[in-house]
């Protein structure tokens, strides 16, 4: 395997000193037809990775840290002299594999396969793809700078 990687394996080149055109940092904005938007930000070469979400609503938001395993949920608090009420969920998992979800998904496959109902992690291959291919629009926004409309499949 190490003789491959040194000569004719392509995992084996120096990402510095090759073709590589791969993103190094990225933010795309989505709009969904019904109106919600998402913004994802890849940042590479940072001197911490890690992977964290912000979901804000009309009702509160949830923040995490995947390789902590912890979320925050917080609500605004309209009683005089507070601005938010909050709740940090512990999940019992960090540096885990993005913060234990891998295994997860792997667990909730297999018991999937064993006959057992999806758990709500679980999604449809459509959904599935339409990920994949919000992906590969993003790309193609990145190398052509112009807006990517994607089509129902």
């Amino acid at each position: 395997m190490a003789e491959s990687l040194r000569k004719d394996s392509p995992y084996g080149r120096c990402v510095w000193h090759c073709d590589n055109d791969v993103v190094d940092h990225q933010t795309v904005i989505i709009e969904f037809a019904d109106g919600s938007t998402a913004t994802h930000v890849m940042t590479g070469g940072v001197s911490r990775p890690c992977r964290s979400i912000h979901i804000v609503g009309t009702k509160g938001e949830i923040q995490g840290d995947m390789e902590e395993g912890c979320y925050v949920i917080r609500h605004p608090d309209a009683r005089k002299g507070h601005i938010y009420s909050e709740q940090r969920i512990e999940l019992g998992v960090s540096k885990d594999m993005h913060g234990g979800g891998d295994l997860l998904l792997v667990a909730d496959f297999v018991k999937v396969l064993k006959g057992a109902a999806p758990s709500i992690s679980s999604t449809s291959l459509e959904k599935s793809i339409y990920g994949h291919l919000i992906g590969f629009a993003a790309d193609q926004s990145r190398l052509e700078q112009r807006t990517v409309e994607l089509q129902r499949i």
